[in-house]
């Protein structure tokens, strides 16, 4: 079956890795800390990945998931935390305020594969008002025939339910390429049963194994070539 969909991830494949991200991570450790009243702090710190005002490479914090994130929590409070952790993570998005900056080549490589014939679709963990920022930031509202978000419902990467939009409207695995920085896109498009999974080494692609990807690139511009 012919590939029809491009999936993309958004921050660290299409736009620089958004430091607010990290503020935000930061604050919701410190924030299940205090409610759950954990102590080790420090340990905590360590087990998820944060190191200073940064997410140790390769870490649960720097390209894990929510449920991830949960489990090492639960570790030091004895009870289950991910309704939470997922409640608080929600509402520390809805205040973030977003950083969009398209990586060199972006736009024209995205204007070029729909000009190909391809429906360019974003697949994210930021919620409706980020990606709202990212579009109007970076003037792509017209670009994308299908924005998916994460918006405290419970679905979020890899759990392929989060395609929802996609799969109402009768688009198949075996129509789509998944797009992104990290494992966790690669795992996305592996459980969407997507025909292909492109790893791109930007973002937090240096320190992704890119072990479920069919083909690693150097940064978006290389997919034209690659289709």
């Amino acid at each position: 079956m012919a590939i029809k969909w491009l999936l993309f991830d958004k921050d660290g494949t299409l736009i620089q890795f958004d430091k607010s991200w990290v503020k935000l991570g930061v604050r919701l450790v410190n924030d299940v800390c205090d409610h759950f009243e954990i102590e080790q702090r420090s340990e905590v710190y360590d087990a998820i990945g944060i190191e200073g005002d940064a997410f140790r490479p390769g870490s649960v914090m720097a390209s894990g998931s929510l449920e991830q994130m949960a489990h090492i929590f639960n570790e030091y409070t004895d009870m289950e935390t991910y309704d939470w952790v997922s409640m608080r993570s929600q509402q520390l998005i809805d205040t973030r305020i977003p950083e969009s900056e398209l990586f060199p080549g972006v736009r024209e490589t995205l204007n070029k594969l729909k000009t190909l014939g391809f429906h360019l679709a974003i697949v994210t963990s930021d919620n409706v008002h980020g990606v709202s920022h990212f579009l109007s930031a970076t003037g792509l509202e017209e670009m994308f025939a299908c924005v998916i978000s994460t918006n405290g419902d419970n679905y979020e990467k890899p759990d392929s339910r989060l395609l929802a939009p996609l799969w109402s409207h009768g688009v198949k695995g075996e129509e789509m390429v998944m797009i992104g920085d990290t494992d966790l896109d690669m795992e996305t498009g592996r459980q969407a049963n997507c025909i292909k999974n492109i790893g791109v080494r930007t973002g937090l692609g240096q320190e992704a194994t890119f072990e479920e990807a069919d083909i690693v690139l150097d940064d978006v511009t290389q997919v034209i070539d690659y289709l």
